[in-house]
């Protein structure tokens, strides 16, 4: 019967703080007729609507250049010496 106080309390804790004053706003509702609307470009896309070969050939030279720098990266974090040295000590 112990426990009946501290659930009660739980329970009295819980129901406390779904009570709030409306800080959070609740989302507001789109028409149906924009949800549905074929969507439009953004105005900053201006030259990727123009010159799409450039824009895939520039995306394709960054994703490339950002994977060698993630290769140059994939290197033992502990030196060959260093991790010797503990395989040594952890083996005694």
């Amino acid at each position: 019967m112990k426990k009946m106080p501290c659930l009660s309390a739980l329970l009295a804790a819980l129901a406390l703080s779904a009570c709030h004053n409306g800080a959070v706003d609740y989302p507001e509702l789109l028409p149906t007729q924009q949800i549905l609307a074929e969507p439009t470009l953004p105005e900053h896309s201006g030259e990727a609507a123009q010159d799409p070969d450039s824009t895939q050939a520039e995306t394709v030279a960054r994703a490339e250049a950002l994977r060698r720098k993630a290769e140059a990266l994939n290197v033992p974090v502990i030196e060959p010496a260093t991790k010797a040295r503990m395989t040594e000590v952890s083996a005694q």
